[in-house]
């Protein structure tokens, strides 16, 4: 099945994502990684900029299973997580949030996750990897999710030209 995955970081974002992709690459089949963009932080503006990006995974794991090997990857590369700061700063954050066909809950799991149609820095970044794909309950593409994400953000994710090397 095709699985699609979020990640982020804003501290040390380039060795961060670095490690995480070439983590992912050691332990998943990833199909494609889009490129990588600087975006706001969304929640709690107080923190530098996050680098985003999305991967394509082909997997035959369950939903819930494939989210707690995403948690292991981050636990991995050192991600700690600040209950009283749910969106403040992060080495680094791997989320599952689209798996073609799919839509339900799955434990703590909600697929799709509702960023993929509200985020631009969720959005864009699966657009460039999967433009055509449609959303599992709206029918509307990635692309057009994108589009409309990107219209309504203060910033804009702007292209980083970035080579990611771990």
């Amino acid at each position: 099945m095709r699985a699609f995955i979020s990640l982020g970081s804003n501290i040390e974002p380039r060795r961060h994502l670095a490690l995480a992709v070439a983590e992912l690459r050691r332990r998943l089949a990833v199909v494609a990684v889009s490129p990588v963009y600087r975006t706001a932080p969304v929640g709690d503006d107080d923190q530098p900029d996050f680098w985003n990006l999305a991967a394509e995974l082909a997997t035959e794991e369950a939903p819930l299973a494939l989210h707690r090997e995403l948690r292991a990857i981050e636990t991995a590369l050192g991600r700690r997580r600040d209950p009283a700061r749910r969106c403040g700063p992060r080495s680094v954050d791997i989320d599952l949030v689209l798996v073609a066909g799919l839509a339900g809950r799955f434990g703590e799991l909600e697929l799709p996750s509702p960023l993929v149609e509200r985020e631009a820095f969720v959005a864009v970044p699966l657009a460039a990897i999967a433009p055509e794909l449609r959303h599992p309950t709206t029918g509307v593409t990635l692309a057009v999710l994108a589009r409309a994400a990107v219209a309504r953000a203060a910033r804009p994710p702007e292209l980083m030209p970035v080579e990611l090397t771990a």
